[in-house]
């Protein structure tokens, strides 16, 4: 086995390490794409890469929209559009752009634990109510921003925990 020998100094210190040598391959000049560049680092695995992100459609979004009992205008409002242009994503079954889709999930993962914590009813009415802990505002109205979806999901989840205003 060959091995390789490291040195690193600090000041006036020096610390020599053995370490075996790992085989890199390198292609040819004009022989580089995508499918070898990742051979360039040998934990690099072709066969575990998959796509992060599939096309969101309208129907992926009305999965997670039947979860609650929003109306079309409120989602408009907080997905930043039009209530024509959700109503045209219904009928194209066109996709959304990265932005909605990251609103869209936060959005769900907010929705889950409101109905995990007070069922489908219980939720939908707690999103009316005026906590303390969001200075008696109702989480409806907070529902516009990232922030504002945000503080919701960490006020479900002291409510969770225990953890007063």
């Amino acid at each position: 086995m060959r091995f390789k020998t490291f040195v690193v100094s600090s000041g006036d210190n020096c610390l020599k390490m053995k370490k075996p040598a790992k085989k890199y391959t390198i292609p040819k000049e004009g022989e580089l794409n995508v499918e070898n560049s990742l051979n360039l680092y040998p934990s690099a695995s072709t066969d575990k890469l998959k796509p992060v992100v599939k096309q969101f459609t309208y129907k992926d979004f009305k999965k997670i929209a039947d979860l609650t009992t929003l109306t079309v205008k409120q989602w408009a409002d907080i997905l930043h559009i039009s209530e024509r242009t959700l109503q045209r994503y219904a009928k194209d079954k066109a996709g959304f752009s990265g932005m909605q889709i990251e609103r869209i999930l936060l959005m769900e993962k907010m929705i889950r634990k409101g109905i995990e914590m007070f069922g489908k009813e219980g939720f939908s009415a707690w999103l009316y109510f005026r906590p303390l802990s969001l200075q008696f505002q109702k989480p409806a109205d907070q529902l516009g921003t990232y922030e504002g979806i945000q503080e919701i999901i960490n006020t479900l989840g002291r409510i969770q925990h225990g953890i007063p205003a």
